[in-house]
């Protein structure tokens, strides 16, 4: 069986349909172990950090030194000399008609590679399908964003026409990239920045311009609600990444959210923010606005501030901390901004307990002193 050239694309991105040739049959050994490996390394920085570093390799799609063309082995002129892609569900069954003779060393060492890739993506969504749906959301959407960022750093020029037929997303590629506004919708109602809105944007009988990293914004949602969806498949003597599951899940509950010093001493509201954007939940602006100066307010710096709101959905560095510094004075007319009362979280419905005080800091310097007058008295 040959892969070729799809084969690269899997190794980087096994989330693709054509990965399934790889997956009929996991077993046990060499590759199953290197797999697992490489599941837990990946699981435990998405998890705790929130992101992880793939590094796509170079694709190119015609394999060198090659004289036949990949059109001819499609049926659906999928492949043709300018690429309708719209005709492609990526079924991969033209690049199972390969034949190229490629040297079986250097393609079985490729094939291996990418059966790791494979493999540990299936662990994983095997182990996450089974934890509650804050770790799913916290792992789908750290997943998500890491091959988004992969993407944004991929050479391959054909890499926008696989991502489309794959997610089923309609695009026209010419000097531009244009994504027709349906799928263009689905993406932008969830991200909060105003470029998003459909009246910012270039739009021509029924599709949305777009650069590359406009288009990869729009494939990450896909991704997200992808990974995010339940996985049937069960595979036995993945002890490893459920402890990894279960750990997370414990640390959560216990409120121990890594990164946040003080956090027990945080009102019910605030913890609510910060659980939710470390699981990666869409939170609002007006809670995103409490959360940065009820932070700021109780000496948190602003790069401390920045690193919790990276696990936002729609995070954007260069946005996020201008607004944080803005927030904190140190940007515009150097106002510094309070803490929302009680009386305007509720307003908001960012209010999450009856706490019998009227703003949050009241609570946060009572649960401060009583924590002082407990140490004092060797408590």
């Amino acid at each position: 069986m040959r892969l070729l050239p799809i084969l690269p694309f899997i190794l980087d991105y096994p989330f693709l349909r054509p990965a399934k040739f790889l997956a009929e049959n996991i077993q046990r050994g060499m590759v199953f172990n290197a797999a697992l490996e490489r599941a837990e390394e990946i699981l435990e920085s998405l998890l705790k950090r929130g992101h992880y570093e793939f590094k796509p390799e170079d694709k190119p799609f015609y394999c060198s030194a090659c004289d036949k063309v990949c059109r001819d082995a499609c049926d659906r002129d999928a492949i043709a000399e300018d690429f309708l892609w719209d005709r492609c569900n990526l079924c991969g069954e033209c690049f199972l008609r390969c034949d190229y003779s490629i040297s079986p060393e250097s393609y079985r060492e490729m094939e291996i590679r990418a059966k790791v890739s494979v493999y540990s993506y299936i662990m994983m969504r095997s182990a996450i399908s089974r934890a509650g749906e804050g770790v799913r959301r916290r792992f789908a959407t750290s997943l998500a964003r890491s091959y988004r960022h992969a993407m944004e750093s991929d050479q391959s020029e054909i890499l926008p026409e696989i991502l489309a037929s794959n997610f089923s997303i309609k695009i026209i590629k010419n000097e531009s990239l244009w994504v027709h506004v349906s799928d263009y919708l689905k993406a932008a109602s969830r991200i909060k920045s105003p470029e998003w809105k459909l009246v910012s944007r270039n739009l021509r009988r029924g599709y949305v311009e777009l650069d590359a990293l406009g288009f990869y914004r729009v494939v990450e949602e896909r991704m997200r609600d992808a990974f995010f969806e339940p996985f049937t498949i069960e595979i036995e003597g993945l002890e490893s990444l459920m402890n990894i599951v279960t750990e997370y899940e414990l640390s959560r509950k216990a409120g121990r959210i890594e990164g946040v010093k003080d956090f027990d001493l945080f009102p019910p509201c605030m913890r609510k923010i910060v659980a939710d954007l470390k699981d990666s939940a869409n939170v609002p602006h007006t809670a995103r606005f409490a959360i940065t100066t009820f932070m700021l307010n109780v000496g948190y710096s602003v790069e401390e501030v920045l690193d919790l709101f990276r696990n936002a959905p729609d995070f954007d560095e260069e946005k996020a901390r201008y607004q944080i510094e803005h927030i904190a004075g140190q940007r515009g007319a150097g106002k510094e901004y309070d803490v929302p009362s009680c009386s305007t979280m509720k307003t908001y419905h960012n209010c999450v307990s009856d706490c019998g005080v009227k703003h949050p800091m009241e609570l946060y310097r009572r649960r401060l002193y009583e924590g002082r007058g407990r140490k004092a008295e060797g408590k």
